[in-house]
């Protein structure tokens, strides 16, 4: 009966992807789209049959600076990627979208995670390494994870295409269990396996429990 009642609090699931849009994701721009609209497409579906628990969605992309294609949307009301609001170019400022995109939705929906009514996603992916962040340094992107992680309430996962991926996820507090290398010949797929990950994500949160382990 209490797991009951703790699923039906913390029923909200904000989910943050923050996706490379540097010049290097230039030759899988196709495959790129297609994977996100594939992957939202399937936890819309995943929405329609949990309607018991909410999903909300955001979209930090970034090359060499910081757009948020859009904050805390219901799934249901994501808009499509398309070319026109996909195009890759420029350098690498992960560290600066790490920092701007949680820093929104801390800000945004901190109350709700300090209530225990929602619990917080990030997905990082890139294919390359940070080499233009003017903001954020290493050292405060990992004390961020670290302490949010520690609240239960946030998960960080990392998919990475440089052969380091796992050392580079490491080295800003992301758990091994939650980091992944992929190869962007098949970054469709590896984008559309999220929606599995979050289906897995929805069911252990169903069950009363916060899942720290992600990627699946």
């Amino acid at each position: 009966c209490n797991l009951k009642i703790n699923a039906m609090k913390n029923r909200k699931t904000y989910y943050l992807m923050i996706l490379d849009r540097s010049g290097s994701m230039s030759d899988c721009i196709q495959e790129t789209i297609s994977g996100f609209n594939e992957q939202i497409q399937m936890i819309n579906d995943l929405q329609r049959r949990n309607s018991d628990q909410e999903f909300y969605i955001s979209l930090t992309t970034f090359n060499h600076q910081i757009e948020h294609n859009f904050r805390e949307v219901k799934v249901e009301h994501v808009k499509q990627l398309t070319t026109n609001s996909y195009i890759p170019d420029g350098g690498t400022a992960l560290l600066d979208a790490i920092g701007e995109g949680v820093i929104n939705l801390k800000a945004s929906r901190g109350h709700e995670f300090d209530n225990d009514e929602a619990t917080a996603v990030v997905v990082i992916l890139t294919d390359g390494h940070e080499n233009s962040s003017r903001i954020f340094k290493l050292d405060a992107i990992r004390m961020m994870i670290r302490e949010l992680e520690a609240t239960n309430n946030w998960t960080f996962s990392f998919m990475g295409a440089t052969a380091d991926a796992i050392d580079v996820a490491g080295s800003m507090n992301i758990r091994r269990q939650n980091s992944v290398f992929y190869d962007k010949s098949d970054i469709k797929q590896s984008i559309s396996n999220l929606a599995e990950s979050m289906e897995k994500y929805a069911d252990e949160k169903a069950k009363g429990k916060k899942p720290k382990d992600f990627l699946k």
